[in-house]
C-alpha cells in the first residue's frame, strides 16, 4: 500500500489557538494505482501540468473542477481517504502532554531569535531543538500517522512532501523535521515511517491529498464557498466505508510528582503558554 499525505496549512503553527490544521491521506494499491486517479481528478494547465489546491491564477475554477470530478466519479473511486483534523489549542496539548510526560528528555530554552523551543535528546546520539510552534506541529503530525497505523490498520509506504523546511541529502540540516517525526514514530509499537519524495514522480502523487485537505480544511474554518460543504457531504455520503473525517484530540491526565490528577492546572498553564511545572 502506499499512501501520500499533504497538510493544510503547511509545518509551523500559527501561534492561533482557533486555526485548524488539517492532514488528509490517501491510500493506493500502488504507483500506478494513485496515478491513474490523479490523472482523472486533478485539474492541469493549458501546458499539461497539474494544478495544485493553492496554485494558478484561476484557484475557484480549478478546485471547483477538481470537486465536481470527484462526484462525477465518485461511484468508481475504489482508493480510501482520511482527513484528520485539529485546532491549534488541541495541538499545542498534544506537544505539552508529550514535554510534561519526558522531561528527562524534553527541555526548554530560548534561541538566538528569543524563541522558546522545545529541546530533545536522545535522537541518535544528537540534540534537536525547535521553535515550540514548529515542534507542536510535528508532534502532533507523528500522531496523525500513528491514529492512522493504531486506529484505522494502515500499513506500507508513507509519503510526504509536507516538511517544507526540509532539504533532502546528507550533513547537518538536511531533513530534520522528517527525521524528528521519524524518530517518535520509532518509539511506537508499529515504527511506522515517513518518506520524502525524491524524484518528480514522487512528488505529484500527493496531488490527490492536496486537494482533499484544501477542501476539507477550507470547509472547517469555514472560509469556503459555501456550497463546498454540501458538495463535501455529498461525497462522503457517497463512500462512507472508504471516507474517513474526523477533528482529532488527546484525552490524557497527568499526575504530579504525588500522584495528583493536575490535568486541569496543566491545560490551564498550556492554554496561557505558560510552564508552572
Amino acid at each position: 500500500m502506499l499512501t501520500t499525505l499533504d497538510a493544510n496549512p503547511q509545518e509551523w503553527m500559527q501561534g492561533d489557538k482557533k486555526v485548524i490544521h488539517t492532514v488528509s491521506a490517501c491510500h493506493f494499491e500502488s504507483i500506478a494505482h494513485a496515478e491513474h486517479w490523479i490523472n482523472l481528478l486533478i485539474p492541469k494547465d493549458s501546458n499539461g501540468k497539474l494544478v495544485k489546491w493553492s496554485g494558478g491564477r484561476r484557484k475557484d475554477t480549478t478546485r471547483r473542477k477538481f470537486i465536481e470530478n470527484c462526484l462525477k466519479n465518485k461511484s468508481d473511486i475504489d482508493f480510501t481517504i482520511n482527513s484528520i483534523s485539529t485546532t491549534e489549542g488541541e495541538m499545542s496539548w498534544f506537544a505539552w502532554a508529550l514535554y510534561f510526560q519526558n522531561q528527562s528528555l524534553v527541555s526548554q530554552r530560548m534561541d538566538n531569535k528569543k524563541r522558546n523551543c522545545l529541546v530533545f535528546k536522545g535522537l541518535n546520539g544528537r540534540e534537536f531543538s525547535f521553535p515550540v510552534l514548529r515542534a507542536g506541529y510535528l508532534i502532533w503530525y507523528q500522531h496523525v500517522i500513528r491514529y492512522l497505523v493504531e486506529f484505522k490498520n494502515i500499513n506500507g509506504k508513507f509519503l510526504s512532501d509536507n516538511f517544507c523546511a526540509d532539504e533532502i541529502g546528507p550533513g547537518d540540516g538536511k531533513a530534520l523535521s522528517v527525521a524528528f517525526v521519524n524518530y517518535l514514530l520509532n518509539l511506537s509499537v508499529n515504527k511506522p515511517q515517513v518518506s520524502l519524495p525524491t524524484n518528480d514522480r514522487f512528488s505529484r502523487l500527493d496531488a490527490i491529498s492536496d486537494y482533499m485537505c484544501g477542501w476539507v480544511s477550507s470547509v472547517k474554518a469555514t472560509i469556503a464557498p459555501i456550497e463546498y460543504e454540501a458538495m463535501l457531504k455529498k461525497f462522503e455520503a457517497s463512500r462512507p466505508e472508504s471516507i474517513d473525517n474526523i477533528e482529532y484530540v488527546m484525552n490524557l491526565n497527568i499526575t504530579d510528582e504525588n500522584g495528583n490528577d493536575v490535568t486541569n492546572q496543566v491545560k490551564l498553564a498550556v492554554a496561557n503558554g505558560v510552564n508552572d511545572s
